[in-house]
């Protein structure tokens, strides 16, 4: 099952927590729009994503161009819709999209955290990242929340 309060493995995780006016909006216009609710989303100045199940993206595909340049238009931020994944390199490879991966190294640290390092091809680093980063900040956001990952790095 998914996030959003229900059952992920063993795990119950949170999901989106409605406690500012702004979350609210962002949440009921994607989800009037689209008619899906998202699992979260992640925002920052430029860019807002959203991480949807595989089943609501079957849904959206129909109707993808449109629905994003209307959410863009009205966000005035660019939309990023990212499918979520029980297996890790799965959602990894969704994370950071049109960049191909080439490798995934995880490590435990000494003091009990989990570390991910992403292999990308040189010329794909900069689809990878993203501008300003965002894209890796995005990850660490999703993968720390649902995959308890501590920290992402691309090597």
């Amino acid at each position: 099952m998914y996030p959003g309060g229900k059952r992920v493995g063993k795990e119950i995780s949170k999901g989106i927590r409605l406690d500012e006016p702004r979350k609210i909006f962002i949440y009921t216009l994607f989800t009037t729009l689209t008619g899906i609710t998202p699992i979260d989303y992640y925002e920052t100045d430029e860019t807002i994503s959203f991480l949807i199940t595989p089943s609501d993206a079957r849904r959206i595909k129909e109707r993808t161009l449109d629905l994003i340049r209307m959410l863009s238009d009205e966000f005035k931020k660019k939309v990023d819709i990212i499918i979520y994944s029980t297996n890790l390199e799965k959602f990894i490879q969704n994370l950071f999209r049109p960049a191909k991966i080439e490798n995934i190294f995880s490590k435990e640290l000494r003091n009990g955290k989990k570390s991910l390092l992403v292999k990308v091809s040189p010329w794909d680093r900069g689809k990878a990242l993203g501008k300003k980063s965002y894209k890796l900040y995005r990850a660490r956001y999703f993968l720390g929340k649902y995959f308890k990952i501590d920290h992402v790095k691309i090597i």
